[in-house]
C-alpha cells in the first residue's frame, strides 16, 4: 500500500502542477495501464510481482493526476485579488478574540463572482456583531486581501452575513466544543492554567497566553497544545490500558476495541471535529479494528491506506502542512519501532518516539516554519510522558470543575510551565531563519529517508546475529 499511496501523491502533485496537461493525456495513460495489465495477466496466466506493481503504480498515478487537475479547475483566490475585491467566505473556525479585533480562519468561495479555493485569515474589529459569528458562517467580505501572508483585515461595515449552518454535525460539535470552553473557564483554574487545560483538551487556544505558547514553541513542544494524533493516541492507549482486564480473547479485544473507538470518536466530537483530530481518529480507528479482528497487519500498510483515502475524498490535503506534519511524524514513529523494542523504559521510548517524529516532519518544518529547536528532545522526553496524566485530569477537570480536581492539574501544568520556560532559555534553543530552498528541502528528505533505512537495516543484522548466537 505504501507504493500504492505515494504514486497517488505524486501524481496529485503533478495534475495539480501541470494544469496544462489535458484530462485526456491523464485517461489515457490510466485506460493504457489498465489494459496493459489486463491483458498481460490473461496472456501470460501469470504474472510477475513486480510487474503487476508497476501496472498498479501507473493506475495510481493516473487516477492522482485526474483527482489533482479535477480540483485546479477553480484557481486559488491570491490568484483573483490585485486590487480591492468581494470574496465569498465561509468560516472554518469559531473566532477567536484578540486585543483589537477577532482572529478566524476561513476558506475561500468566489472571488467577485468567480469560482476559488484556498484558505485566509480573517482579522474582524471587535464589535457585537462580529462576536455573534460562529463556525460555518457565510460571509461576503469587501477588501484588499494580502495575498503574500494570507491574510485581510476588514472594518464592521465591509462585511455581510449571506448565510449560516446551525445543523451539520461539523457545527453542532462546534457549539458543544464552546460551551465545554466556557465550563472550563468557570472553573477555580487561574486563566493562564486554564488556557492551557482548554487547548490541551478541547484544542482551543483562544484563552491561550502567548507567552505561554512562544515558550512551548521555543522548547519544540508546541504540539503538545494542539490536539492530534499525539492526544488521541495517548487516550487509545490510557483505555486499553484500563481495560486490561479484558485479556486477548476475541469477545475482550472486541469488547475493549469498541470502547477505545468510542472514545477516539467521542474525543474528536469534543474538540469541534477539526480536521487534524479527525485526521488522527481515522488513523488510530484503523490500528483499532485490525488488533480486534486479531490480523497481524503491517502499520504503514494501515497508515498508507488512511491516505489514499483521505486524498481521494480531498486532493487538496497534499498541500496541508498540517496533513503533512501528521502523516510524516506517524510515518517516522512507526519506522523508528525496531528501536523502541531495544529497551522497555520509558525514558528510552519517550526519547525515540520524540526523535523519530521531529526527524520524520524535520523537512516540512525547515521548509514552511524556517526554525529548528536543537533543545526538543530534552523538553519531550520530560513532559511528552507527563500528556497522558495531563489528558487524563484535564477531563477529569472538564467533567467536574471543581478545587479536588483543580489543584493536581494546576501543580502539573504550572511543573509544564516552569520546564518549558527553562528550556526556553537555554543557549542557542532557536535557530531561525533557515530557507533550505526546494532542491534544499528534498535533499533533506532524501537525507532523512536513508537515517531511517538505516537504523532498520542496521537493528535487522544485529537481532539476525543475535538469534543466530542464541541457537
Amino acid at each position: 500500500m505504501v507504493p500504492v499511496a505515494i504514486a497517488l501523491m505524486v501524481g496529485i502533485a503533478v495534475g495539480h502542477a501541470l494544469p496544462g496537461m489535458g484530462r485526456g493525456v491523464w485517461l489515457v495513460l490510466l485506460a493504457s495501464s489498465s489494459l496493459a495489465g489486463g491483458l498481460t495477466m490473461v496472456v501470460r496466466k501469470r504474472l510477475s510481482l513486480w510487474l503487476l506493481l508497476l501496472f498498479v503504480l501507473l493506475t495510481s498515478v493516473a487516477v492522482g493526476g485526474l483527482r489533482g487537475r479535477a480540483v485546479d479547475s477553480p484557481r486559488h483566490w491570491t490568484h483573483l485579488c490585485h486590487q480591492p475585491s468581494f470574496l465569498d467566505l465561509r468560516l472554518t473556525e469559531t473566532p477567536v478574540p484578540r486585543e483589537r479585533s477577532w482572529k478566524v480562519e476561513a476558506e475561500v468561495e468566489r472571488v467577485d463572482g468567480r469560482t476559488a479555493y484556498g484558505s485566509l485569515r480573517l482579522f474582524l474589529r471587535r464589535d457585537s456583531a462580529a462576536a455573534t459569528l460562529r463556525y460555518g458562517d457565510r460571509l461576503t467580505v469587501h477588501g484588499y486581501a494580502d495575498t503574500l501572508r494570507g491574510m485581510l483585515y476588514v472594518t464592521s461595515d465591509h462585511y455581510l452575513v449571506t448565510g449560516r449552518d446551525s445543523t451539520s454535525l461539523r457545527a453542532r460539535s462546534e457549539r458543544l466544543r464552546m460551551t465545554l470552553v466556557r465550563r472550563m473557564q468557570g472553573g477555580p483554574l487561574d486563566r493562564r492554567q486554564a488556557g492551557m487545560a482548554e487547548a490541551l483538551t478541547l484544542g482551543w487556544r483562544g484563552d491561550l497566553d502567548k507567552g505561554l505558547q512562544r515558550q512551548f514553541r521555543d522548547a519544540g513542544i508546541m504540539h503538545l497544545l494542539c490536539v492530534s494524533g499525539l492526544h488521541v493516541g495517548l487516550l487509545a492507549a490510557m483505555v486499553g490500558w484500563l481495560l486490561f482486564w479484558l485479556g486477548e480473547e476475541r469477545r475482550g479485544r472486541i469488547v475493549r476495541g469498541s470502547l477505545q473507538l468510542l472514545a477516539v470518536w467521542g474525543f474528536a466530537l469534543l474538540t469541534g471535529l477539526a480536521p487534524a483530530t479527525v485526521r488522527a481518529a481515522l488513523m488510530f480507528s484503523l490500528f483499532i479494528v485490525s488488533r480486534m479482528m486479531g490480523r497481524r497487519t503491517d502499520t504503514m500498510n494501515l497508515l498508507a491506506f488512511a491516505a489514499l483515502v483521505m486524498l481521494m475524498a480531498a486532493p487538496l490535503l497534499l498541500f496541508d502542512v498540517g496533513w503533512q506534519l501528521s502523516f510524516s511524524a506517524v510515518a517516522g514513529i512507526l519506522l523508528a519501532r525496531p528501536l523502541l523494542r531495544l529497551y522497555h523504559v520509558w525514558v528510552w521510548k519517550a526519547s525515540v518516539v520524540s526523535f523519530a517524529a521531529t526527524l520524520a516532519t524535520l523537512p516540512v518544518t525547515l521548509a514552511v516554519f524556517h526554525q529548528f529547536q536543537p533543545w526538543f528532545l530534552v523538553a519531550n522526553v520530560v513532559i511528552v510522558p507527563a500528556a497522558a496524566l495531563l489528558l487524563g485530569l484535564s477531563l477529569l477537570y472538564l467533567a467536574l470543575p471543581c478545587g479536588v480536581t483543580a489543584w493536581p492539574l494546576d501543580q502539573l501544568l504550572g511543573f509544564c510551565d516552569h520546564f518549558t520556560a527553562a528550556v526556553s532559555r537555554l543557549p542557542g534553543a532557536v535557530v531561525d531563519s533557515i530557507d533550505p530552498g526546494p532542491v534544499g528541502t528534498a535533499l533533506i528528505a532524501v537525507a532523512v529517508f536513508f537515517v531511517f533505512v538505516t537504523i532498520n537495516v542496521t537493528l535487522r543484522r544485529y537481532q539476525d546475529r543475535k538469534n543466530r548466537h542464541l541457537c
